[in-house]
């Protein structure tokens, strides 16, 4: 998987996602014996970690038809480097912060 054999999105806008699966769906004659749909449901992207809101997706360039329209709202190209990174990243919770702090003040060797 690289930037030349996939293309890498972060979708941010449901309808604008739904409009694009809906077209590009019915350029494909989806659904019909073989398959359901092109992309897939909203739930079943990635969540993006980051926003817990926004969906993560990567597509092979050679399955993407001239007509397949990213162009929506909410539909940004990413890079493979920000899509593995976005995939991977983890906000430090003040809480666990809290507990580190703890930990470092009550070394077991101390009591």
């Amino acid at each position: 998987m690289t930037d030349d054999t996939h293309r890498f999105y972060r979708f941010s806008n449901q309808t604008s996602y739904e409009a694009l699966t809906a077209a590009s769906d019915a350029a494909r004659g989806f659904p019909n014996d073989t398959a359901e749909r092109w992309l897939p449901t909203w739930d079943e992207l990635f969540v993006d970690p980051e926003t817990t809101t926004d969906r993560l997706y990567c597509i092979k360039r050679r399955n993407i038809l001239d007509t397949d329209d990213f162009s929506g709202e909410g539909i940004t190209e990413i890079d493979l480097e920000t899509y593995l990174e976005r995939l991977h990243w983890e906000e430090p919770m003040e809480e666990d912060l809290e507990m580190i702090d703890d930990l470092q003040l009550e070394e077991p060797w101390t009591n």
